[in-house]
């Protein structure tokens, strides 16, 4: 993949990250409440727990290739470290990491509420580009009224489905440009 996916993604990261999103949403009282006794968290749990899985992914599987090399001190280099650490390993583990860098990539994106980056890639059964974004079931569909399930509803992807086939199509264009 390289250093524009890891840059993409350790961006959002930072994003994710930064203290204005780490603090905990105010909401407005809505009808009768009683007052609490104790005090909320100061900090949004759901960011912390999110951001220490997407790290604690990147720095085990590293640590299974490479060793256990020590991980970097801040989340912005993450990524970078990530790619330098794994560079020399065999090209199947190479395009497992390239695969869970662009996963990352669109799952802080979703995250941060940039959904339609989810539609710059085409459908995986049908070829077309009209994937949307479906927030409640976390999951990419295709607007293409062909495309459905054995079942007739709408086919939907993950993430994870979307980044594999981006990784993937990018080694055959590579492999190809010769």
């Amino acid at each position: 993949m390289g250093q524009d996916t890891a840059a993409a993604a350790a961006s959002a990261l930072r994003l994710l990250n930064s203290p204005d999103l780490r603090h905990q949403p105010a909401t407005a009282p809505t009808g009768r409440h009683s007052t609490p006794t104790t005090a909320g968290t100061p900090l949004n749990l759901a960011i912390l727990d999110y951001l220490t899985e997407h790290v604690n992914q990147v720095v085990t599987h590293t640590r299974e290739l490479a060793g256990d090399v020590p991980a970097p001190a801040g989340l912005e280099d993450l990524y970078h470290w990530y790619i330098n650490e794994t560079s020399n390993a065999p090209a199947d583990q190479q395009a497992v990491r390239d695969t869970l860098i662009e996963t990352h990539r669109l799952e802080h994106l979703v995250r941060l509420g940039e959904a339609d980056e989810v539609c710059k890639h085409p459908c995986p059964k049908c070829g077309c580009w009209g994937l949307m974004w479906d927030h409640g079931g976390n999951r990419a569909r295709c607007s293409n009224r062909r495309c459905r399930t054995p079942d007739g509803m709408t086919s939907s992807w993950t993430l994870a489905r979307l980044a594999a086939q981006k990784i993937q199509r990018t080694e055959i264009w590579r492999r190809n440009a010769t």
